[in-house]
């Protein structure tokens, strides 16, 4: 089974074309997999490497962005090292998943060396600025280049001058004259592998008359900063900066990946009018400039729309399904870590409403869990879970502050009077646990790291009190709104 699935992913990793649920039902079919369209379809909408088209047909992340033109200009810094730096130019059309030093590069099929070059943390910020300003520091600390500072030790506090990784521009310079004021035209070759192709585009000598091309170059910014806009308005803010471009660069690629292409770097430090890098909750996003982002907007107003008129038993059911099984798992393990055999405190936690049960309810819950703590028992290891068991615990007694608040936000209305940037954060951290608590599932954290989840925990305890107040007073005055007087 293992090795269909790494078949299925690889498909999705590598197919090019376009292709509809008939033709991903035979590829399904051929490795053995009995899925039914429904399924199909499914699986094809809520897959990240997919994108549905019109005339329901789909495109892989690696059909929309495999031979596709974008640009980088190199600083005199750069120059200066004989190195380009990575960072995060390459988004949104290179595979997030790869870390920077992970993409490769080539001049007509010669792979061009990798080199390590020495930046102040300015310069470093700029160059991985599309990550979001908040997840710098854990980038530069997952380059190798960096293994000997340990920034996650002094909690991903950056150095004034940093260790960056790029590739070696020697050659380039040799056989090119690639120098200060040219620009590199980048094309992802392979998606899956992170191959990318670059070409020198001569430019130094149009500093003061950019020329016919310079023109289409500002037409360029002019055309993405109105691609942005309306992407605000369709899609707000999205999950992260690289969704935002994802989407941009989806819809316009015609217009924007050509070979008077600028760069999405430069556009945010010369040439954006109307947008901004402005603060999402406790991360940041690309929106307009100087306005708050908002938590609900048209973009997601009538997916958020819901029917509050529910008994007990409902809520006991909605809440019980609206957490995935996993999460079920890491409590009942807390318990096993604690040593008790008391199952009531994973209700208490997960209902703090206790009203909301009827009798048989709370009884069928308690032995479910009484069900799978059996299961679980028998290959508990309580030696091996001492490390993993308090960052575990602590991280279940906050979701479960916190994704009761998002139950309880979820299932009311008016979002539109709720406190914005608090909503963001909520939503945020819920996001942020929901991965924690899955990465500690998987066994996917080192042990060495899983010490400095505590100060993570710690900034979110915080922030989840910095919020409680302002959406617990919405709530109150959301409740209050159901109530109306009759005359």
């Amino acid at each position: 089974m293992g090795r269909k699935i790494h078949l299925l992913e690889k498909f999705l990793r590598t197919y090019t074309n376009q292709f509809s649920v008939k033709d991903m039902h035979r590829v399904c079919t051929s490795l053995g997999f009995d899925f039914t369209n429904d399924e199909i379809l499914s699986f094809l909408e809520s897959n990240p490497l997919v994108f549905p088209l019109a005339k329901k047909s789909y495109i892989t992340r690696a059909g929309v962005f495999t031979g596709e033109i974008f640009s980088i200009k190199p600083t005199p810094r750069e120059f200066e090292q004989g190195m380009v730096v990575v960072g995060s130019r390459c988004i949104p059309f290179a595979d997030a998943e790869m870390l920077p030093h992970e993409l490769s590069f080539y001049s007509e099929n010669v792979k061009l060396k990798s080199k390590t070059g020495v930046f102040d943390s300015a310069s470093a910020f700029s160059f991985y600025r599309l990550y979001g300003e908040e997840y710098i520091p854990q980038y530069l600390a997952m380059d190798p280049v960096n293994a000997e500072l340990k920034l996650e030790d002094n909690d991903y506090a950056v150095p004034s001058r940093i260790n960056l990784s790029g590739f070696d521009i020697s050659l380039l310079v040799k056989k090119y004259g690639f120098t200060v004021g040219d620009r590199l035209l980048c094309c992802i070759s392979d998606w899956d592998k992170g191959r990318i192709n670059v070409a020198v585009v001569p430019e130094h000598k149009d500093k003061f008359d950019p020329g016919e091309t310079g023109e289409e170059r500002y037409r360029w910014y002019s055309c993405f900063e109105n691609a942005l806009l309306e992407s605000f308005k369709r899609h707000g803010p999205c999950s992260s900066i690289e969704e935002q471009l994802t989407n941009v660069f989806l819809e316009n690629r015609h217009l924007l990946c050509s070979f008077t292409c600028g760069s999405v770097e430069e556009y945010l430090s010369r040439y954006a009018k109307k947008v901004a890098e402005e603060p999402f909750g406790v991360e940041t996003r690309l929106w307009y400039k100087d306005e708050e982002v908002p938590a609900v907007g048209e973009w997601n107003r009538s997916a958020m729309a819901r029917d509050v008129e529910y008994d007990s038993l409902d809520e006991v059911q909605k809440r019980f399904f609206s957490i995935p099984p996993f999460i079920f798992d890491q409590f009942i393990l807390n318990t096993l870590y604690a040593r008790t055999d008391d199952l009531s405190g994973i209700v208490d936690m997960i209902f703090p409403d206790r009203e909301v049960f009827n009798e048989g309810a709370e009884k069928e819950l308690l032995l479910l869990l009484e069900q799978r703590r059996d299961i679980l028992k028998k290959n508990y290891n309580w030696f091996a879970d001492r490390i993993p068991g308090k960052v575990r615990q602590r991280a279940i007694a906050l979701f479960a502050k916190v994704s009761f608040l998002v139950f309880k936000v979820d299932n009311t209305t008016g979002l539109d009077d709720f406190p914005q940037q608090e909503l963001v954060i909520l939503s945020q951290l819920y996001g942020h646990l929901l991965k924690m608590l899955q990465d500690i599932a998987d066994e996917a954290v080192p042990e060495e790291e899983l010490q400095n989840l505590h100060l993570s925990l710690e900034g979110m305890e915080w922030n989840y009190d910095e919020i409680y107040g302002g959406i617990t007073a919405a709530l109150a005055r959301s409740e209050l709104n159901r109530f109306k007087v009759i005359k």
